[in-house]
C-alpha cells in the first residue's frame, strides 16, 4: 500500500506510467495488425525511396565561361535514391550577362531522371541516358535513379550561354517538357537516326518575326567515335565531354553535313559495329550572332552488356565458311586448279549480282529485303549460265570478265577507304563501273608481261574477302554500303565514315602474308603437268594441237620465278634460257625445258 501524500504522488505517477506503457502497446499491436491485413494479399516489399542527404551543389564561378563548361561533377546515384542538385551563386556570379543555365545529367548505360520537383510529376522531368533542364536562376534539379538494386555513375554539367544564344529544344513538340534542350536517338538494324528538336531564338529576340519555325536558325551536327571495342565507364565520360562545348565538338568531332532533303533536323550515320557514338547538334543564330548545344547523345552499334560477342564480329558459322573459302583460294593462287568451267560462271556471276544492285538502284526507291534477295539470286544465276557459255565456247571472253570483276571490286574499295560517302556523289556508280573496266583492261594486257596467270587474280578476291571477314574488320563494308542503298530509305543521305581500326589493318596485314606465302609456294610448285591459264580440260570449241603431240602442248604455271623456264622462253620466243648449274662433275650447265623434252622423247620411244 501506498502511506504518506509524497509516497501517494509517485504510486500514482508509477501506475500512469504503466497504464500509459499498456496502451502504447496495444494501439501499437492493433496497428500493425491493421497493416498486415492491408497487405496481405501482396507480398512483394516495395523499396522506398531514398532522399540522399548531401547535396551536390554546381557552382557559378566569378571567373565566367560563356557558351562553355563552368563546372563539372561525376557522382554515383544510389539504387532508388533521389539526389538533390543545387545551383549556386548564378544571381551573384551571372548577372545580366548570362541568359540561362543548362544541367545535364549523363548516365552509363542506365536511365536516370532530371526533375524541377523533388517528387516526379507529369510535364516537369525528363528520363533518358543523356538529359538535361535550363535554369534561369538559383535553385534545385533533383536527379533520380529509380532502378532498385543498380548504382549509376553519372556526370554533372553546368553549362551557361549569354543571352544571345538561342534556346535549344524551345520550341520542343516531342518531350513532356516545354523547353527539351536533349535528342532524339533512333538506333534501326542499318542506321542512326538524330533527330533535334527545333530550338527557338534568345528571349530578348522572342517575337512575331522571330517565332518558331519562322528564325533563321541553322543546325550542325557532329559526331565522335569511341576507340573500338572500348566498352568502359571512363572512355564514354571522356567522349562525352569531348562533344559538350562547341570548341571541343568541333576539335575532337567531325562534322555531318548531309541532311534530310526537307528535315534539316534530321541526321543519319551508319553503323560501326564494336564502337560507340556520341552525337552533339548545335545551333546557330545567324542574326544574333549566337549558339548552343544540345545535351550530347551516344548509342552503341552492338550490346556490350548483353552480347560482347556480337560486338567483335564473332559470327561463328560465317567465320568457318571464310576459312574454308580462304582455303580454297589458297590453294586456287598455288595451283590454279579450277577449271575455266568454274571460275567463269562464279566470276560473271559476281557480275550478274552487281550489275542487278545497280539496275535496281535506278528504281530509286526502297524494296523489300524479300524482294532483293530474289532479284540478286536471279541476277546470279543468269550471269553464272552466260558465264558457263562463255567458259565452253569463248574463253578469251572469260578472261576478260575476269579482270573486269577485280578492276570493279578494286575500285570500290578504294572509293570506301578514302570517302565513306562517295554514293552522295552524282553518278558515281558510273565511276566507279568505268574505273573498273580501265582497271580491268591495265590487268589484261599486263598480266602476259608479268607472267601472273589469271588464276592468282581470280583467288585474290576470295582471299581478300575471306580474310577480312575472318578477322572481323570492315573492308568489305563498300559491298555492303552498295547494297543497303536498295532497302534504306534515302541511303546517299546517310553519313558513313570508313573508321579503320587495327582490326583493319590486322586483316591487311593477313592478307599481305597470305599473298606472299601462297605465290612464294606457286613458284616452287613445279610437278610435270601444271593446269594452264584456265583449264587443262579439252573443250569441243577449242581448236586440236597444232603438231597432234599433246605431250608438246603442256603448259607450266607463269609467275614471277627463278625455276619457272617454261613462263621465261615464253616470253622470249621460245628461246633456250639456261637457269643454274647442275651438280655434275663436268660442271656444264641445265637447260630444265630442254632436258624434260629429251626425258619425254626416250619415254616415247621405250614404249613404241
Amino acid at each position: 500500500m501506498c502511506t504518506g501524500r509524497t509516497t501517494m504522488m509517485s504510486c500514482y505517477g508509477s501506475r500512469v506510467f504503466v497504464l500509459f506503457n499498456y496502451l502504447f502497446i496495444v494501439l501499437t499491436f492493433c496497428a500493425s495488425n491493421s497493416n498486415s491485413n492491408n497487405v496481405s494479399g501482396d507480398t512483394t516489399e516495395v523499396p522506398s525511396l531514398e532522399l540522399v542527404r548531401e547535396v551536390v551543389e554546381l557552382t557559378v564561378p566569378v571567373a565566367l565561361k560563356p557558351n562553355d563548361i563552368n563546372d563539372y561533377r561525376e557522382i554515383v546515384l544510389q539504387p532508388y535514391s533521389n539526389t538533390r542538385v543545387h545551383i549556386a551563386n548564378y544571381a551573384k556570379n551571372a548577372g545580366k550577362t548570362i541568359g540561362y543555365a543548362l544541367v545535364q545529367l549523363n548516365a552509363f548505360e542506365y536511365n536516370v531522371t532530371l526533375s524541377y520537383n523533388s517528387s516526379i510529376v507529369d510535364g516537369g522531368h525528363l528520363t533518358g541516358q543523356n538529359v538535361g533542364l535550363l535554369m534561369y536562376g538559383d535553385g534545385d534539379l533533383y536527379a533520380f535513379n529509380l532502378n532498385p538494386h543498380q548504382a549509376v555513375w553519372v556526370s554533372l554539367v553546368l553549362m551557361l550561354y549569354n543571352t544571345s544564344a538561342p534556346i535549344p529544344g524551345g520550341c520542343n513538340l516531342e518531350f513532356p517538357v516545354e523547353i527539351s534542350p536533349i535528342l532524339n536517338l533512333t538506333l534501326t538494324p542499318e542506321i542512326i537516326i538524330v533527330d533535334t528538336p527545333a530550338a527557338s531564338v534568345a528571349k530578348p529576340f522572342q517575337g512575331p518575326p522571330n517565332g518558331c519555325g519562322k528564325a533563321r536558325l541553322e543546325y550542325e551536327s557532329y559526331y565522335y567515335s569511341m576507340p573500338a571495342h572500348d566498352f568502359s565507364q571512363q572512355a564514354y565520360f571522356s567522349a562525352i565531354r569531348n562533344m559538350i562545348s562547341y570548341v571541343n565538338a568541333k576539335m575532337s568531332g567531325k562534322q555531318n553535313v548531309l541532311h534530310e532533303p526537307f528535315l534539316p533536323n534530321r541526321h543519319k550515320y551508319g553503323r560501326q559495329n564494336g564502337r560507340g557514338m556520341v552525337f552533339v547538334t548545335a545551333v546557330i543564330d545567324p542574326v544574333h550572332r549566337g549558339f548552343a548545344l544540345y545535351v550530347p547523345t551516344h548509342t552503341y552499334s552492338c550490346k556490350p552488356l548483353l552480347d560482347a560477342a556480337g560486338c567483335y564480329g564473332l559470327n561463328i558459322p560465317l567465320r568457318l565458311f571464310a576459312i574454308v573459302l580462304t582455303i580454297i583460294a589458297v590453294l586456287e593462287v598455288i595451283m590454279g586448279w579450277l577449271p575455266l568451267v568454274v571460275k567463269c560462271p562464279a566470276t560473271v556471276g559476281c557480275l550478274g549480282m552487281l550489275g542487278t544492285v545497280e539496275a535496281l538502284n535506278m528504281l530509286d526507291k526502297p524494296l523489300a529485303q524479300e524482294w532483293i534477295i530474289i532479284c540478286l539470286v536471279g541476277g546470279a544465276i543468269v550471269g553464272a549460265v552466260f558465264g558457263l557459255l562463255l567458259g565452253l565456247y569463248a574463253p578469251a571472253a572469260g578472261k576478260i570478265f575476269c579482270s573486269f570483276l577485280t578492276g570493279y571490286l578494286i575500285c570500290l574499295t578504294l572509293f570506301g577507304m578514302i570517302n565513306g560517302n562517295f554514293y552522295s556523289l552524282a553518278h558515281v556508280s558510273w565511276y566507279v563501273a568505268l574505273g573498273g573496266i580501265v582497271i580491268g583492261a591495265i590487268l589484261n594486257v599486263a598480266l602476259p608481261i608479268i607472267l601472273i596467270t589469271r588464276s592468282v587474280i581470280f583467288g585474290t578476291i576470295f582471299i581478300f574477302y575471306g580474310v577480312n571477314a575472318i578477322v572481323g574488320a570492315r573492308l568489305d563494308y563498300p559491298l555492303r554500303h552498295l547494297v543497303r542503298r536498295l532497302y534504306v530509305e534515302n541511303y546517299e543521305r546517310v553519313y558513313s565514315d570508313p573508321a579503320l581500326d587495327e582490326n583493319d589493318f590486322v586483316a591487311l596485314a593477313a592478307f599481305a602474308i597470305t599473298m606472299t606465302v601462297a605465290l612464294f609456294l606457286r613458284s616452287r610448285y613445279q610437278t610435270e603437268e601444271v593446269q594452264s591459264d584456265y583449264s587443262r580440260i579439252e573443250f569441243p570449241c577449242h581448236r586440236g594441237p597444232a603438231n597432234g603431240d599433246d605431250e608438246d602442248r603442256i603448259e607450266r604455271s607463269t609467275v614471277i620465278a627463278a625455276d619457272d623456264t617454261a613462263a621465261y622462253q615464253r616470253f622470249v620466243n621460245e628461246l633456250p634460257v639456261i637457269t643454274r648449274w647442275t651438280n655434275g662433275d663436268d660442271d656444264v650447265f641445265e637447260s630444265p625445258e630442254s632436258n624434260s623434252r629429251f626425258f619425254r622423247l626416250l619415254r616415247r620411244n621405250a614404249k613404241r
